[in-house]
């Protein structure tokens, strides 16, 4: 059986219902937090510490790893999952090319692979939302029941059934509650998302940083292309409890990542964060980028 999450379900279902909805009051949402909030993030910060670096003794290609992480983007954007499905596949995902020692695999097998980690990943998250079905219609990938079955079967035991994991996304949506200065902060809220989900393409970045790294490291390069000044606070370093040195090997590849996103502009996560749900801010990011319009300061940090 699939291991039960290491906290409550009412507990994540409130953490969900406080970040996503458009009509909350502010003073109850706060109130609602107060109870658990510094606890809960401490424990995900504790248990983080115990996963080991994925790329350890694993050959991937990287470019890959690149398209077929964007191709699920596009799929979960398509099929209006959950943000927590994303993040938990790309897990799944990366754990189980490890844990296999897959030193060489086509396209089409990776991308299998991918789209049966995001079915695992729904059912954990959305409860079955998400069938073999509807991810052979919006995908056009020929697959029978038995075929993902048996493959997620492999997958779970691999990973030794153990599906609680903390992702970066666990972190971003406390930190996007704290960091941002209004609830209407929308710009921001998006920009900080994009960052986040760009970094999810980028092997490197997953294996070599910490998800709490990852997701404050998006807030970072957010506030660095928004030119919100302070860059970084005394009030942001105690909430997110990382000073602005520690974030800066993160965020510079993150911010090269961007760039050079932005300046090809055909990955699905670009289109995805060019659209109005996103407020665009792909596109104002390129513009940004494209005008060179940073700090010298910044600029001699990151180019």
């Amino acid at each position: 059986m699939l291991c039960f999450r290491s906290y409550s379900v009412a507990v994540k279902e409130d953490c969900y219902r406080i970040h996503h909805s458009k009509n909350h009051n502010h003073d109850e949402e706060k109130l609602s937090w107060s109870g658990y909030e510094d606890d809960f993030y401490q424990f995900h910060h504790i248990e983080e510490r115990q996963i080991n670096t994925i790329s350890n003794g694993c050959e991937v290609d990287c470019e890959m790893r690149k398209n077929v992480l964007d191709f699920l983007i596009d799929i979960h954007y398509g099929l209006e999952l959950a943000p927590e499905t994303l993040y938990l596949s790309v897990n799944v995902l990366d754990r189980f090319l490890f844990k296999s020692n897959f030193e060489a695999i086509t396209k089409k097998k990776f991308e299998f692979l991918g789209l049966a980690s995001l079915l695992l990943a729904s059912k954990y998250e959305e409860r079955g939302k998400l069938g073999v079905y509807e991810l052979e219609y919006i995908t056009q990938y020929s697959c029978t029941s038995d075929e993902i079955r048996d493959i997620e079967h492999v997958i779970l035991q691999k990973l030794d059934w153990v599906l609680t994991v903390p992702t970066p996304y666990v972190f971003l949506v406390r930190n996007i509650k704290v960091c941002l200065l209004s609830d209407e902060d929308k710009i921001m809220e998006n920009m900080v998302i994009f960052f986040s989900e760009l970094s999810l393409t980028h092997y490197s970045i997953v294996c070599d940083y910490k998800p709490s790294i990852i997701a404050v490291s998006a807030v970072y390069c957010a506030r660095i292309v928004l030119k919100r000044y302070p860059v970084w606070s005394k009030a942001l370093k105690i909430c997110t409890r990382y000073s602005e040195k520690k974030l800066r090997s993160c965020a510079k590849v993150m911010m090269k990542l961007c760039n050079e996103t932005c300046r090809d502009g055909s990955m699905d996560v670009f289109s995805k964060f060019s659209s109005p749900d996103y407020f665009k801010v792909a596109c104002v990011a390129q513009q940004e980028f494209s005008n060179n319009r940073f700090n010298p300061r910044i600029l001699s940090l990151f180019f």
